[in-house]
């Protein structure tokens, strides 16, 4: 595997989302392929993953997708952010989880103040950011902004970042009626801090994942400027400062729709992967029996079951975010029945990637338990993606159905 300082410099990257671009972004996630599967058993190892794949990723500008223009990043669609963190991911599941959930938040920081931009990007235009969505920060409001405090887990990625997003709520008992007073809904927002005022614990010890170092963070007492502050409700109207400056249609999709889709994604590319392992490893491997694997049924079945599945949620994920695009382009946002809809594909997708890649394991027969195979690391990883918040579909769905069944929906992560 080449060195990641063969890359071009990302500005080398075509300034607009131009087919080119597309097809660099691409290229240059698949030519990872390799290096991230050799370097997979050291991120299950340390618990965090390779210092060497994290440079390749950086390097080949994987994370700045999505990131504005205006600093240097080429604004790509999310067809094909979604399309370059599965095939990370056919590599490494870790490796495409941290592109995708750190790659994001170049989309979510364009929604803050121009002011917040800068703190981050006019220094590094190469910055790198991870996030808690748990809402259990506690600010309490001062002058000139807010007091951090609280504990998150699951902040994926939180050895490498230099910038840490995290969620919370504002203080009613300071903030009046507008923050949460009796009566109001909570002053829900997320703060932009940087890594350097949080405590990141060394606390990632789990069956799958291991990989994306998914510490837990505390801050204590810090002060956050009003302008690192982002507001739930401004992001769930499209009320968003950073619009003023980001004005691309990208900018106005629903946040969460591309938040659902980093955590349900890696698993499509892990099952790419586990599937493409599977076939090389069976072709010609004759079962105990003296039977050719490859003219197993049991095993020509499944593998016709995972490419059709696999092509028809990426065909899915491509279709709403079209549509999705055209409404931002109307200036417009689309209808709350329809992302719920879009929601729940999102996760059902995760849901049809962990029972097929049960179902290949067993394929596998005793020889796919040997340690030396990756089939072990493939199910683990997509059942521990499984086990997201974001990935309940039974949640979504119930939400989903509540609608439909006559019951308003009070849902604002969509």
């Amino acid at each position: 595997m080449q060195n990641a300082s063969v890359f071009r410099s990302f500005s080398a990257l075509p300034s607009a989302a131009t087919e080119e671009a597309r097809a660099v972004a691409l290229t240059r996630a698949r030519t990872l392929i390799p290096l991230l599967r050799s370097k997979a058993g050291d991120g299950d190892r340390d618990a965090r993953l390779s210092p060497i794949v994290m440079d390749a990723m950086r390097s080949a500008g994987l994370f700045r997708l999505l990131q504005p223009q205006r600093y240097g990043g080429p604004e790509l669609d999310p067809e094909t952010f979604f399309i370059v963190q599965a095939a990370l991911a056919e590599g490494d599941m870790s490796a495409g989880w941290l592109q995708g959930v750190m790659g994001v938040l170049a989309f979510h920081l364009a929604l803050f103040d121009e002011r917040a931009q800068d703190d981050v990007w006019s220094e590094d235009p190469d910055a790198l950011l991870a996030c808690s969505y748990m809402p259990t920060g506690k600010a309490t409001p001062v002058g000139g902004g807010f007091r951090l405090s609280g504990r998150w887990g699951f902040a994926s990625g939180s050895n490498y970042c230099d910038w840490l997003i995290l969620a919370g709520s504002v203080s009613a008992e300071t903030a009046g009626q507008e923050a949460g007073a009796p009566g109001a809904p909570p002053d829900l927002r997320v703060f932009l801090l940087p890594r350097a005022d949080a405590l990141v614990h060394d606390n990632w010890d789990t069956m799958g994942l291991r990989g994306t170092g998914s510490q837990d963070v505390t801050v204590e007492g810090i002060f956050v400027p009003e302008h690192r502050a982002h507001r739930h409700v401004d992001r769930f109207l499209g009320t968003s400062p950073g619009l003023a400056i980001n004005t691309a249609p990208l900018y106005r999709l629903p946040l969460p729709q591309l938040l659902f889709r980093t955590i349900t994604m890696p698993a499509v590319g892990a099952l790419r992967g586990f599937l493409d392992a599977f076939l090389d490893h069976s072709r010609a491997r004759v079962a105990v029996t003296g039977q050719a694997v490859a003219r197993d049924p049991v095993a020509q079945l499944i593998v016709a079951e995972v490419e059709a599945s696999l092509d028809e949620i990426t065909a899915i994920m491509a279709r709403n975010f079209a549509r999705l695009t055209d409404y931002a382009r109307r200036g417009e946002q689309a209808p709350i029945p329809q992302r719920m809809v879009y929601r729940l594909q999102a996760t059902m997708a995760a849901e049809r990637c962990s029972l097929l890649a049960a179902r290949l394991f067993k394929a596998c027969g005793a020889s796919g338990l040997a340690k030396s195979h990756p089939f072990g690391r493939h199910l683990a990883d997509i059942a521990a993606g499984r086990q997201h918040a974001a990935n309940q579909y039974e949640a979504q769905g119930r939400a989903l159905g509540a609608l439909m069944l006559g019951i308003d929906a009070e849902d604002t992560v969509l």
